[in-house]
């Protein structure tokens, strides 16, 4: 593997774009659920911005045993690079503007419904 083929295969793809907050919602409306959530989303974007390296990690996995430590360890080492990569902060921040995206609109849908008195 020739060294710009490691650094094309460490590189993420650009991130997601996240929407516009109100100013309304800060960081801290957050409750522990939903800060798990913006965990898992941030994951799941770091996976797709990785796909590349985790799809070769996988292959070459899928192909040995106990040898996995010694035959993978280089692609192994591209995959972890590509993910700390995509883990940065400002990718925690756009996971969790998400997040606080989807709390805006349910919050915004639930102000409209009617309240009914038992």
């Amino acid at each position: 593997m020739t060294p710009e083929d490691k650094e094309r295969m460490m590189t993420p793809a650009p991130p997601v774009e996240t929407p516009q907050l109100s100013p309304s919602l800060s960081l801290s409306s957050l409750t522990r659920r939903e800060e798990n959530a913006v965990i898992e989303l941030r994951r799941k974007h770091a996976a797709a911005r990785c796909s590349e390296s985790l799809r070769t990690f996988a292959e070459c996995s899928s192909q040995y045993t106990v040898s996995v430590l010694w035959k993978c360890r280089e692609l192994k080492d591209i995959m972890n690079e590509c993910l700390r990569r995509a883990n940065t902060v400002e990718d925690m921040d756009r996971a969790r503007s998400a997040v606080l995206f989807e709390k805006q609109k349910s919050l915004e849908a639930k102000k409209d419904k009617p309240r009914t008195l038992i």
